[in-house]
């Protein structure tokens, strides 16, 4: 760890020399993979550790289609999250090209805080019209008794209302920004202090802050999905 630890203080170092396109936020090169990857082994682990601490535990099948619930939607959402942070960096009209970076840390910010309220709201109203239908299989955690296959299919199911709830946050995020282009100009002032260091940038916006903020949402997430 401490080695790993010099060689990111060094891949940081803002006197290293840089080819001028290399010179801004980037979210997809070698630097930005690694710090995502890093990110999603941190995340992710404290679930495990949620495990350790719950009473009742639940049985390992369960926790098991629980959480690969949320690697599956994380993986869903971290996409969405570089799209959108690419679109809205894009120029419009020959305007210059705004910070990726800036948008990533909104999309981080907003998924984490009104995010969670948008996935609750989406799964309870679920919930409800499956109780008032009758439908079986939606209960989020609930999985059925053997054989294996047809617990796999109530899974799907659940996936797939957890994975339309994380779209619809989304769609609800991204005309947020829309109507409120102020953000921007929130999100530069909360990472005016690493601007200059493209490299420190990427680190906090893709691995300081989200891991903080999805610690907390993976947690809270459980709770729901569970």
């Amino acid at each position: 760890l401490h080695s790993l630890f010099l060689s990111l203080l060094e891949q940081m170092n803002p006197y290293d020399e840089q080819m001028p396109d290399e010179s801004g936020c980037k979210l997809l090169d070698s630097f930005a993979i690694f710090v995502q990857l890093v990110l999603a082994t941190l995340a992710f682990s404290t679930l495990i550790i949620k495990r350790q601490r719950e009473s009742p535990q639940r049985p390992l099948q369960t926790w098991s289609f629980d959480v690969s619930k949320q690697i599956i939607g994380g993986g869903v959402i971290h996409t969405l999250n570089l799209v959108a942070s690419h679109l809205f960096g894009k120029s419009l009209d020959g305007e210059p090209e705004s910070n990726p970076c800036v948008w990533y840390f909104l999309n981080i910010l907003v998924d984490t805080t009104l995010g969670v309220l948008i996935i609750w709201g989406v799964l309870s109203a679920v919930k409800f019209v499956a109780r008032f239908y009758r439908l079986k299989g939606f209960q989020s955690g609930v999985y059925g008794d053997p054989p294996l296959v047809n617990q796999i299919k109530v899974w799907a199911k659940q996936l797939g209302v957890y994975v339309l709830a994380l779209v619809t946050m989304k769609v609800v995020v991204v005309i947020l920004f829309g109507l409120c282009p102020w953000l921007e100009t929130f999100g530069e002032w909360v990472l005016g202090w690493t601007m200059g260091n493209y490299r420190l940038q990427v680190l906090f916006v893709m691995l300081v802050f989200p891991l903080v903020m999805n610690i907390v949402q993976f947690w809270v997430v459980d709770t729901i999905v569970k």
